[in-house]
């Protein structure tokens, strides 16, 4: 009873649900959010959140939110300035054994990066597979299920948040914003819309190990949120760690597009908090002597636009692009790996076979993709 959760205030604007969720907690009342059992009215609002908190907490909840509704008016509080300027991470979970140092290296970055971090439970909907029957029997057995499955991962996420805590040093916990969020359905589905409502700086995703047992997602599911959504996606593999390290190498894939600008200029704000060399690295399949034309005319760039930065263009021959990627990668200590969804380029070509899979699943190095 303890760790149910309690419906205890229904949130219309992303500011008032941001301004209660940090007065509770420093009154050490932790806050969830879901718009499972929510009553739509007539016009949809995808700000529109339950916010619930444990059982045993209700009680508290309700007289500092009575104290709230005395020395404010909520329906008119506008965002503060210094949370509108944090960046956003969206951190999709299935709440899996390798989950907890996902969020670890995730609240780390998020420290660094004066980001906040919503975390995205995605759980299954039990009855997604089944055929509709339009029966009163068949519709009482398809609500029971479904509060059933809600119910279950309440409680998941509930004590996940407190295993968070074991491991979580709590100076690094307290010194960022972290939302818990709980949505049903297929994960690509969810996490692609979610973040459309959202508006992340970027999706942080975990993957699996080839040969371990399911952790984190499937190479497929993150292939598809990389390709149907519209902000930079961080795959991570439940070995990364950039704790410790004064700099980090990172490689930027380039095919020399016009669009490697801006994502050059993306990927510099990501890791503004690290000290870092780039690395951007042309994979030449075909020995072409117009590369290296090209890989001096961007060095030329390089150091005239980016001269406060380390930043070097290189060419580098293979006769495989995901080969290319991994010797280099390997050649030269990579922490990041990274590269443009530019349609053309032969990168954009591995979100069509299941060269992406692999690189997702066999990688021991955190991916970074940015949309065009």
């Amino acid at each position: 009873m303890e760790n149910q959760l309690v419906t205890i205030l229904r949130i219309t604007k992303p500011q008032v649900g941001s301004f209660v969720k940090r007065r509770f907690e420093s009154e050490g009342i932790e806050c969830f959010f879901t718009n499972e059992g929510l009553k739509m009215g007539g016009v949809y609002n995808p700000d529109e959140v339950l916010l619930k908190v444990k059982a045993g907490k209700s009680e508290k909840a309700i007289k500092l939110l009575l104290n709230m509704h005395r020395e404010y008016d909520l329906d008119t509080l506008s965002e503060d300035a210094s949370y509108a300027q944090m960046k956003k991470i969206l951190l999709p979970v299935k709440m899996s054994e390798g989950c907890l140092e996902l969020c670890k290296f995730a609240i780390s970055v998020a420290q660094k990066n004066n980001a906040e971090i919503k975390l995205l439970y995605v759980y299954e909907d039990p009855t997604i597979h089944n055929s509709a029957k339009h029966t009163v029997s068949w519709e009482k057995h398809v609500k029971m299920e479904l509060q059933e499955a809600h119910k279950k991962a309440q409680l998941k996420l509930v004590n996940f948040s407190l295993e968070i805590k074991k491991i979580v040093p709590n100076d690094l916990l307290r010194s960022v914003n972290l939302h818990y969020r709980m949505l049903k359905g297929i994960p690509e589905h969810v996490v692609v819309d979610a973040a459309e409502r959202y508006q992340p700086d970027i999706i942080l995703m975990g993957s699996k190990g080839e040969y371990e047992k399911a952790n984190e997602f499937h190479g497929k599911t993150i292939a598809k949120v990389i390709e149907h959504s519209n902000f930079p996606v961080l795959v991570v593999p439940p070995k990364a760690d950039f704790e410790g390290k004064d700099k980090i190498n990172v490689m930027y894939a380039t095919d020399f597009y016009d669009s490697d600008n801006s994502s050059l200029n993306k990927l510099l704000a990501i890791l503004q908090a690290f000290d870092k060399q780039i690395y951007c690295v042309h994979i030449d399949l075909n020995d072409d002597s117009h590369h290296q034309e090209k890989v001096n005319e961007l060095n030329k760039l390089l150091a005239r636009d980016y001269s406060v930065h380390n930043i070097k263009c290189v060419l580098f021959e293979s006769d495989n692009v995901v080969k290319g990627l991994e010797t280099f990668a390997e050649s030269n200590d990579i922490d990041v790996i990274s590269f443009s969804k530019m349609k053309r380029s032969s990168f954009y070509k591995m979100f069509h076979s299941s060269l992406l899979e692999r690189i997702v699943l066999v990688e021991n190095i955190p991916i970074l993709i940015f949309p065009v």
